[in-house]
């Protein structure tokens, strides 16, 4: 009784050990060292089949030549290890030279005197190899009654196994999608860009400054869209972006398209690096793109000299600020939605609402206008 109570002590022990485990050769190592104490042996091996070869490989074995047999292999269908594997039964023995199934040692400079062998069977009842301790220590043998314990822990290393290998092939699928969703961001991305580059091409042949801002302003457009799929292309996370970083391409694109030899504009950037959902950055994204636009538009149609300043912020309340303010002579129309008097107000009060939020635009006292987007994250 007192030996069966101590039995259990390390086969839960070991299976708890084995439930906390998520790397696959961690997990085979603390199996075998499982194994070894639970069947107080003085070997042990666990040998997983191979299912393109069609060989028993021993894994992560234990014991005094450990060394010399890890990863060596065995046809599936020989020794001891092959007759449990294809019957699906444990296999026990005190006297290896009367084994009618026993292969020989995988080493000269080991003597298997005695065996307990177990397949490890998964949840679709398939053997997927096998767990075997050799010679118990204290020249003791191996008995009947320790095979339900040993089949226990064997239950909870396949299922360990195949719960591993599950990870491992649901990781090889989110990758194999990541890449394919990055050729999709890149692919976005260089035919936004060639769109942009022909309405650029044809902007020299329009005749009307309304046309020409009109084309300027649809290809800054496409450019806000098409930068945030060259962000999401060039990093790990596909759902967050980073603010600050994409306003600042934002706004450097939109300052190239809007380059008028004849003016200095300057950009300013003062950004907290804020991650937002992809949506909600490319939302935002359109809005500042659309008073950006007007403000090259109008505040310097006089003025050849002058400056852009953007600013990104976050508080501790997850209150995000974006204020964009130019210093010369302002924003002629009321893009805040106070009154819908031109195409870009209705633009960005419908973007707006899709963050839920709060625009305002006011005059500087220096001069200029400064329009503010406030939202929550």
């Amino acid at each position: 009784m007192a030996e069966n109570f101590k039995h259990m002590q390390l086969l839960l022990h070991a299976i708890e050990g084995i439930n906390r485990t998520m790397e696959l050769k961690s997990l085979l190592l603390k199996c075998m060292n499982s194994t070894t104490q639970l069947m107080e042996a003085e070997a042990s091996s666990l040998m997983l089949l191979d299912n393109v070869s069609g060989e028993l490989h021993v894994s992560i074995p234990t014991g005094p030549i450990k060394d010399k047999i890890k990863g060596m292999s065995i046809p599936k269908d020989k020794g001891v290890a092959g007759w449990v594997l294809k019957n699906k039964k444990p296999y026990i023995s005190n006297s290896m030279e009367k084994s009618e199934i026993f292969w020989g040692d995988l080493s000269s400079e080991f003597n298997t005197q005695n065996i307990i062998c177990i397949p490890l069977i998964n949840s679709k009842d398939e053997a997927i190899g096998v767990i075997q301790a050799l010679n118990r220590k204290g020249g003791k043998d191996f008995s009947e009654d320790q095979i339900p314990t040993f089949e226990t822990l064997a239950g909870h290393i396949a299922l360990s196994i195949e719960k591993v290998k599950e990870v491992d092939d649901l990781k090889e699928q989110i990758q194999s999608k990541e890449k394919k969703l990055k050729e999709v961001h890149q692919g976005l991305k260089s035919n936004l860009g060639a769109i942009n580059a022909l309405i650029q091409l044809e902007i020299p042949n329009i005749e009307g400054e309304l046309a020409k801002f009109i084309l300027k302003a649809t290809g800054s457009r496409i450019e806000a869209i098409a930068n945030a799929h060259h962000i999401l292309y060039n990093q790990d996370e596909f759902e967050y972006l980073d603010l600050g970083l994409y306003l600042g391409r934002l706004t450097s694109v939109v300052s190239e398209i809007f380059e008028d030899p004849d003016k200095d504009i300057s950009l300013m950037l003062d950004m907290d690096k804020i991650a937002v959902k992809a949506n909600v950055a490319l939302t935002v994204g359109l809005v500042a793109n659309e008073v950006l636009v007007h403000m090259y538009k109008d505040a310097f149609e006089i003025e050849k000299y002058g400056k852009i300043t953007l600013s990104v912020k976050k508080d501790e309340n997850n209150s995000v600020q974006i204020s964009l303010s130019d210093n010369g002579s302002g924003l002629r129309s009321n893009l805040d939605g106070s009154s819908e008097d031109s195409l870009a107000s209705v633009i960005i009060q419908t973007l707006a609402s899709k963050l839920e939020a709060t625009l305002s635009q006011r005059e500087n006292e220096e001069g200029g206008t400064t329009f503010t987007i406030l939202f929550y994250i």
